[in-house]
């Protein structure tokens, strides 16, 4: 199984930002860099098994709600965030997204596009 890291760099960067906690803040209580924080939110690294479950407890979140769905092989793994980033707008950015994705789906391919 390979794991999308930006996916869940995504999530807990999503939840961290959630429970209003810095990048500085976390990195200190899990004795960890910033910038390493930093690398996992981005999804330039990968992060051991301990690290995630320290990061989890740290966030009270699950493992499974940082992990789940984030198997590259599956064609639908981001669905659920991406669904929880459009619902999160409000009524008027969704409409505005809703007709850039539109125009993107309508135009894509075309050169001058």
């Amino acid at each position: 199984m390979e794991l999308d890291y930006r996916v869940i760099g995504s999530r807990i960067q999503a939840r961290r930002k959630q429970k209003k906690i810095t990048q500085e803040k976390m990195a200190e209580a899990l004795n960890l860099s910033v910038g390493f924080i930093s690398q996992i939110e981005r999804g330039v690294t990968k992060l051991s098994l301990d690290s995630m479950a320290a990061i989890a407890q740290y966030l009270d979140c699950s493992i499974s709600s940082i992990v789940d769905d984030t198997n590259q092989k599956d064609i639908n793994y981001f669905q659920t965030d991406f669904n929880a980033l459009y619902e999160s707008l409000n009524y008027d950015d969704q409409r505005l997204f809703y007709y850039m994705l539109e125009i993107y789906v309508k135009n894509k391919g075309k050169k001058e596009f």
